[in-house]
């Protein structure tokens, strides 16, 4: 009975090429069980493990989720913490639920963000921190809080607050009312307040402006290809302006910076060179740097 069962097994393979056979493998390989897409701790990248067993070590993993790249990794824990982590093994969001963040995964963000949360937001809890990409090591922090409240605060990686307010209500009123007579129908996408009380906002048209504690601009910065309004050129000293229109025709300025002895900008060409100015707007260098200002 065996011999006829292995004559017969000849037979069938016999009608079939090498290709045909190799297919055949490869399809029994593809459908069996070790395919699933839920996986134990234990296929998880050793960096992954010790992510878990550090800041949640009463608690097991109860499902993993690849992404269709396989690259990704989305984890529930017994509690029902949810964490994604990316390909560089790095955790991107963790939906707490309603668990307690855990102290040891407080102490690995910044101190200034978790100084802010603790003095400000202490009678709230924490549903949920990501971290927003933007490429080339920048990124921002989302902090996400239980209802009622229900709301959320941004940080930059730093731990700086950027304003929930995006319209910039917060701002100094001399930094208000510098925005709304040059840049009148732009709304700030972000305002960073630093710790010593200065503020950068990012305006829609990609401009960036920076401002003291009193609400006094200290520098302007265009990105791509927009350039500073007519109304900030005639808040700059006349002679500096002409200055640049006779040696330097057709290019724009790209930055402008306040300095205790007047001037510093930049131009949109020649891309590595900036020229000094005093407050008078009287020439004073020029100089030469590899840094360049972004088209």
């Amino acid at each position: 009975m065996f011999l006829l069962i292995i004559r017969s097994m000849k037979n069938v393979i016999s009608v079939f090429s090498k290709k045909d056979v190799l297919f055949l493998c490869g399809l029994f390989v593809f459908m069996s069980p070790s395919c699933d897409t839920q996986k134990g701790s234990t296929t998880l990248p050793s960096e992954v493990n010790d992510f878990i067993a550090t800041h949640f070590p009463n608690q097991t993993v109860s499902e993993v989720r690849e992404t269709k790249t396989m690259m990704d990794y989305e984890v529930v824990l017994s509690d029902g913490t949810e964490i994604d982590f990316c390909s560089l093994e790095e955790w991107e969001s963790i939906n707490f639920r309603w668990n307690e963040v855990p102290a040891s995964f407080l102490a690995t963000l910044p101190s200034a963000m978790v100084k802010h949360i603790d003095e400000f937001h202490t009678e709230e809890t924490i549903h949920k921190i990501e971290k927003k990409d933007f490429g080339r090591n920048d990124f921002i922090y989302i902090v996400k809080f239980h209802k009622p409240n229900d709301f959320e605060l941004s940080f930059t990686k730093e731990g700086a607050l950027i304003s929930d307010d995006p319209e910039g209500k917060h701002l100094p009123s001399l930094a208000s009312a510098f925005l709304k007579k040059h840049y009148p129908n732009e709304v700030p996408v972000s305002v960073v307040e630093d710790v010593d009380g200065d503020f950068k906002v990012m305006l829609e048209n990609n401009t960036e402006i920076s401002f003291n504690r009193k609400g006094v601009w200290t520098e302007l910065r265009v990105y791509k290809k927009s350039q500073l309004p007519e109304s900030v050129l005639k808040i700059l000293p006349d002679q500096m302006i002409r200055y640049v229109e006779k040696n330097y025709e057709g290019q724009h300025i790209k930055r402008v910076e306040k300095k205790s002895y007047g001037f510093r900008i930049k131009l949109n060409k020649p891309k590595n060179v900036e020229l000094t100015f005093t407050k008078n707007g009287d020439f004073l260098s020029v100089e030469g740097r590899n840094e360049e200002v972004e088209e």
